[in-house]
């Protein structure tokens, strides 16, 4: 189906409607929706001359005036309509389509006046209601839904955060736009853009028409873009075989897998030999997948159809024993098939972005532009442009060699050059392996990392063979070094090939080769790597560049200086290196000529195949370039671009360039690198300038690294624009605005603004309407809102500090989240978000306060200070607040700019100091009297008599002791002391004989709250968590220690805190919509309270006598159900075992109560005691099965005899 909507300005012109007619004869849609008709009728002759009337139907909404009016219209051959609704905005239509339900479609324009949006939204709330669960809605909103909406951003309105809490009341998709960002543009010079059109749809319309794609149209007459959704998929073609991850679970794969390679007998190179043997492997695997799997749906069907017979019979009479024991077990092989889905659709998941983008197959659009202009629209034409253009971008221009004399290359040492090229042990390869994710996108061969890992017994001889022939020969055989290239759009409009980021899938095989060379090689490239380049490195930071540029453009402003920084992008920076240059670096920087043949070997056997939407295409050989994807990648090109760094830093000893000098050791800062991100700090100064451009252009002629100057910006400091404007047009790049957008943060903008933060906002906003399609229980959103939520503004809580009012609307969107779908209506907070933030052991769910993780995040700088003393970024901060006075730290006074990231990092230094402490070493650092290093109290604090008179408060440890043993002890008091004073000075003394000091290691700092003396973010963010509030008593063992299912777990947690709905709690929350307070839908008789129906009501009490019973315990019930989560009753034992089933069994109870009394509640179904009794011990027997103390016993031999299981000494 394809449906288009179009504001058309207006059809009362002869000649528009031409247009529109020859319009949508080119497109030929389904159903289109046209808005501001300005027409109060719409006849047949008038719909014929906007398109053809013939087998066509259509709606009207009069146009009041000359102002609005909507027209829809419909193929009625494809689209049989059964009503049609009409309102103020609106007009809606029910359509009857093969192959699925009754949908609607609904055609809207929206309001222009704000006081009408409000009726605009209750109309399409009302039309929501009525066209459930099958619902699209299109047209011209008249609103835009984000900042980013509007070219130049636009900040929150009142009508934004309706538009967007309308979208999410109804729990509507917002699908990507394609090809262009905006919809609207009011034509001008400097002209306003916004998007005011999009489609909406339901959670049911995307399960029926899972291939949705929405585009923006070319514009051929009106102000207005038309959009275009699409239902129909595209199709490319057969895909390659992938292992599926899921059969690692099946009983018998790993012996098949060991027959089969063994059973493999072949000749040559190992590096060949082991491909085949995966070839061969994978010829057997496609057959035993059919006869061990099928089909995973048809074989799940035929088990819920043989419980459902099974269930009808206990329905009409009981089961015998023996058929209790096969249910049991089909349930059991039920939850096993379950589980291979799960790790099926998760490893689809970690494929389906690699594989074939954001829209599963429509990774390419109906539509691709190539780079001569054509557009390209079917998918032969495509692939083969693709494969021409690929062709082109790895294929290297014939010329002589550059090489580079006199610069500083720091080599690496011969002791690195030579461990860099020792023979690879087998503990080197197993420790590669098992450091790759095992679920990651495989390459041509097909394998996922996950074989190799749990069959490495299996493969790691053949694995050593293959390393040991490659130490010797050098070579990396054709076959292994094969790729699949997949195509990620770097936006999402894009139709460029070049608008495409090249992504390698290389062989199993290769990644592990590659994976261990680029351990070997990380571990070296601080030796040769300047201090400028942050990337890959290890020791340093992302962050560490975004620090320094903010700090040095704040100084620089505040200095009234001018200056400029100069932003460069270095076109297709990976594909374009050259590999005798890449080689000429090695030699210069001393690695051995063993180790550069080896880096020859990787690259020289290189060949891609093209993946366009999960279909290989040809065979394409390279000549140059560094294959993202590639372990080793990163590395190489970190090294090339090093000699960028060099060759600035001897233009800088020659006078030709000049950067910033900062603070008062003049500390200089020409150029900052992360990988290929570059960014450069220079004079006004024309002719540093031109040699800067000069430089620039000679380093990509020689290393193949050019730099887009039309996508480069400069940016000025205290500069006027036409002096920008006029540096600009002489670096032939373009004159840009503040702040800068540097490694994914702002740099140069104000952080205490909301606006600063909006990309944070979005991202988090974005991600839920990515969720809205998943049906999500409330221990899965819990799961999300730890895992993601809770990290995704940590990049920029560990820089900035957050203004509250940002932390509010952050918490308030993880909020509404947590609660999305609890109860009707209007949604209800079960807990309070206070509550929920705390930590698991103090009755929350752990997610925390953002100012609180804020603090943790930024006292990681304060940590690594002392420690980075050589770092660029900690000479930076020395330079410009000097030093503390305790000689560890960064002036914590900051009396200027609320811009620089500093001042905050500053300010959490009163709170991370009561988190420190010194060891001892040389006591050259370490202040005697002021340093917390003896006792839980500075020195000066224990004996303030005997510091009230010493001459130098500040003195180091060494000066008072000396710096041998036996101790000198030279204290320095200003006069003799009284007898008071010298009493405390002998406790001193006292206290001092144990005292060991080691003169051969540097003083250092310790961190108290972890072992290993260690800073972590975390042990700082529960320090200060546990230091807020107050902290009930909670069951956490019983809670979140037991081994059920996390969903479940998460009920217990709401039932803990008596915050489940029951009838008694819903009477205070919504009285209209309660069930009368006093009925309880077990007994019938009493109230519904939490502690009534899960432990006081007869039917669940006689539960709880039986589990009591089958444990050989005599109880009395306690008053709450919280007691019971808190008791350590010990039922089944105090071994491991005898822990987990009790707990299960428990919490078993408690949830199958629950689904009973839903049951009774929705569906009119009851079961009785013995029925419920059996779901118990099914599921506590089948959960406990899951654990691992229970690994080894048949589930079978947990469901006969509980006591027994737990008794016995099975595989743990």
């Amino acid at each position: 189906m394809k449906i288009i909507s179009w504001n058309t300005r207006g059809l009362g012109s002869r000649k528009k409607r031409r247009v529109v007619k020859d319009f949508l004869r080119l497109e030929n849609p389904d159903v289109v929706m046209i808005q501001e008709t300005k027409k109060e009728e719409c006849d047949r002759r008038f719909v014929g001359s906007i398109w053809t009337v013939r087998n066509k139907e259509w709606a009207v909404l009069p146009a009041c005036g000359a102002s609005g009016g909507i027209l829809i219209i419909w193929d009625s051959n494809k689209l049989h309509s059964e009503e049609v609704v009409i309102g103020s905005f609106s007009v809606s239509v029910k359509f009857a389509l093969d192959g699925c339900g009754p949908l609607w479609l609904s055609a809207v324009y929206g309001p222009n006046s704000p006081s009408l949006r409000k009726d605009f939204w209750m109309e399409l709330l009302d039309i929501y209601g009525l066209s459930f669960p099958l619902w699209c809605v299109g047209g011209d909103f008249n609103v835009i839904r984000r900042s980013s909406e509007k070219l130049g951003g636009s900040s929150l309105t009142l009508s934004m955060k309706d538009f967007d809490d309308f979208i999410r009341e109804c729990e509507l998709l917002d699908p990507p736009l394609r090809n262009a960002p905006f919809t609207w543009s009011n034509m001008q010079e400097n002209p306003v853009c916004k998007r005011l059109d999009r489609f909406l749809y339901s959670n049911e319309w995307e399960q029926s028409f899972p291939q949705n794609l929405q585009e923006v149209l070319p514009r051929r007459t009106s102000d207005y873009w038309p959009i275009v959704l699409e239902t129909n998929p595209f199709k490319w073609g057969p895909t390659p075989f992938r292992f599926e991850n899921m059969w690692l679970q099946h009983h018998n794969f790993k012996e098949c897998f060991k027959s089969w390679w063994r059973g493999f007998q072949g000749t040559g190179w190992e590096g060949h030999k082991f491909m085949r043997k995966l070839q061969f492997v994978k010829a057997n695997l496609k057959e035993w997948n059919k006869v061990s799997f099928g089909v995973l749906e048809e074989r799940k069907k035929s088990i819920l159809n043989e419980i459902a017979n099974l269930d009808d019979f206990e329905q009409g009479g009981g089961l015998t024993p023996e058929l209790l024991v096969q249910r049991a077990l089909r349930k059991g092989e039920l939850e096993e098939l379950i589980l291979r889905e799960e790790i099926h659709w998760r490893q689809k998941a970690r494929m389906k972005w690699v594989k074939e983008g954001d829209c599963n197959s429509r990774f390419f659009h109906k539509e691709l532009e190539n780079e001569r202009g054509l557009m390209l629209n079917n998918p032969e034409s495509i692939k083969e442009e693709i494969l021409l253009y690929f062709e082109k971008l790895y294929s290297g221009l014939a010329g002589e060699s550059w090489r580079v004399e006199g610069l500083d290359w720091s080599p690496i040492s011969e002791e690195s050059a030579s461990r860099l090229d020792s023979p690879f042990s087998e503990e080197e390869i197993h420790k590669a392996i098992f450091q790759l994710d095992r679920d990651k996108a495989p390459g041509p061969d097909g394998f996922t990392m996950a074989v190799f890992q749990d069959c490495w017994d299996v493969i790691k001889e053949d694995l050593v063979k293959v390393f040991a022939e490659f130490h010797s020969s050098r070579i990396i055989n054709q076959s292994t070094n094969a790729s699949f290239i997949v195509l990620l759009p770097k936006k999402s409009m894009t139709k460029k090939i070049s608008g495409f980021r090249p992504i390698s899938l290389i062989t199993s095989l290769y990644k592990i080769i590659a994976k261990v060379l680029s351990g070997r090689l990380r571990g070296v490239l601080h030796e040769t790597i300047h201090s400028t380049q942050g990337a890959f490195v290890q020791g340093r930071q992302i962050l560490d560049a975004v620090l320094i540029a903010n700090e040095i453009v704040d100084e620089k402003r505040r200095s009234g200086e001018e200056g400029v920084v100069f932003k460069i992008d270095f076109e297709k920076a990976y594909d374009h290196v050259s590999w005798d240059f890449l080689d000429h670096v090695l030699e210069k920087k001393g690695f051995s000529p063993r180790w550069r043949k080896w880096m020859k070997g990787c690259l020289s056997t290189v060949s891609f195949a093209i993946l366009v939407n999960g279909n290989a295409k040809g065979w394409v050989k390279a000549s140059r370039g560094l294959r993202q994807g590639d372990p080793l990648s990163p590395f190489l090109f970190t090294l090339v671009a090093d000699v960028l760094s060099r060759l600035l830093l001897r233009a800088e000893e020659r006078n030709l360039l000049e950067g910033f000098r900062v603070g008062r050791n003049r500390t200089r800062v020409s150029h900052l690198q992360f990988a290929d991100d570059t960014i450069f700090f220079s004079n006004t100064r024309e002719e540093d300038l031109q040699t800067l451009k000069s430089l620039l252009l000679v380093f990509g002629h020689i290393s193949g690294l050019k730099v887009n100057l039309d996508k480069s910006n400069i940016y000025g400091i205290n500069l006027e624009q036409n002096h920008l404007s006029r540096l600009a047009e002489l670096l032939d790049c373009k004159a840009s605005g503040w702040p800068i957008p540097y490694l994914g943060l702002p740099l140069g903008g104000n952080p205490k603004t909301c606006g600063f933060w909006d990309p944070v906002v979005e991202r988090i906003s974005r991600r839920l309407d990515g969720w809205q399609k998943a049906f999500l229980s409330f221990g899965g959103r819990i799961t999300l809102i730890q895992s993601c939520l809770t990290h995704m503004p940590c990049y920029f809580l560990s820089l900035f500090k957050i203004p509250a009012s940002v932390a509010a609307k952050i918490e308030r969107l993880q909020r509404d989240f947590l609660w999305s779908g609890v109860g009707e209506g209007k949604r209800d907070h079960l807990v309070s978000w206070d509550v929920v933030c705390k930590l698991k052991a103090n009755g929350g769910l752990g997610f925390g306060k953002i100012a609180l993780r804020n603090v943790a995040l930024l006292g990681k700088w304060l940590w690594r200070y002392p420690r980075e003393g050589s770092a660029l970024w900690h000479k930076v901060i020395l330079s410009i607040y000097g030093s503390h006075s305790n000689g560890w730290d960064a002036n914590t006074i900051v009396r200027w700019s609320h811009r620089c990231p500093w001042k905050t990092i500053a300010q959490v230094f009163q709170e991370f100091s009561k988190f420190t402490r010194f060891v001892v070493g040389d006591g050259e650092r370490i202040r005697f009297w002021e340093d917390l290093w003896w006792g839980d109290q500075p020195l000066g604090s224990q004996y303030p008599r005997l510091f009230r008179v010493v001459t130098d408060k500040n003195s180091p440890i060494s000066s008072i002791l000396g710096s041998t043993h036996p101790f000198s002890w030279n204290f320095n008091f200003r006069r003799n002391l009284s007898d008071p004073e010298i009493e405390e000075f002998e406790g001193l003394m006292r206290s001092l004989d144990c005292l060991h000091v080691s003169f051969s290691i540097p003083d250092a700092r310790s961190w108290s709250l972890s072992s290993s003396g260690l800073f972590t973010v975390k042990s700082f963010f529960l320090a200060l968590s546990h230091c807020s509030g107050s902290h009930p008593v909670f069951p956490t063992k019983c809670v979140w220690k037991s081994q059920v299912p996390f969903k479940v777990k998460s009920f217990v947690w709401l039932v803990a805190h008596k915050k489940v709905n029951t009838n008694d709690l819903l009477q205070l929350r919504r009285p209209y919509k309660a069930l009368s307070p006093d009925i309880c839908k077990l007994c019938m008789r009493n109230g519904e309270s939490v502690d009534h129906f899960f432990l006081h009501c007869p039917l669940t009490m006689g539960l709880w006598h039986r589990l009591f019973q089958l444990a050989k315990m005599d109880w009395v019930p306690p008053r709450s159900i919280s007691d019971i989560l808190s008791i350590n009753y010990n039922g089944f034992g105090l071994s491991e075992r005898g822990i987990v089933l009790w707990q299960d069994a428990c919490i078993a109870l408690i949830w199958v109560v629950w689904r009973e009394r839903n049951a009774r509640i929705f569906e009119d179904k009851a079961r009785n005691s013995v029925n419920l009794w059996d779901s118990i011990h099914f599921f506590a027997s089948l959960w406990a099965f899951c654990s691992k103390v229970f690994k080894g016993t048949p589930l079978i031999a947990l469901q006969l005899d509980w006591l027994a299981a737990c008794n016995s000494f099975g595989v743990v």
